[in-house]
């Protein structure tokens, strides 16, 4: 298994598809996908922001805000998805 995965391109990812679909639910795989919809993805734009306004204030508002929502939207999608009984 280890070799399988220590591939690159395109064998690796048929190595891991099998690896996440047996460990993964469909619930769990969108809300990971609702996650990165709204997490923070980009901390040089929380850098540039610091240098505009000069303080770690509104940078620290945004990334708490940005894993909030983040957060909130995954725990959604996933109860939803289950709820709908493709969990």
């Amino acid at each position: 298994m280890a070799e399988t995965l220590s591939e690159s391109g395109t064998d690796a990812a048929q190595a891991l598809a099998p690896v996440i679909a047996q460990g993964w639910s469909l619930a769990t795989a969108l809300s990971l996908l609702a996650w990165f919809v709204f997490a923070p993805q980009c901390l040089a734009t929380l850098a540039a922001v610091k240098r505009e306004t000069g303080g770690w204030k509104m940078p620290l508002v945004m990334a708490g805000y940005l894993f909030a929502l983040a957060y909130a939207t995954s725990f959604v999608t996933y109860r939803v998805v289950l709820a709908l009984g493709a969990g």
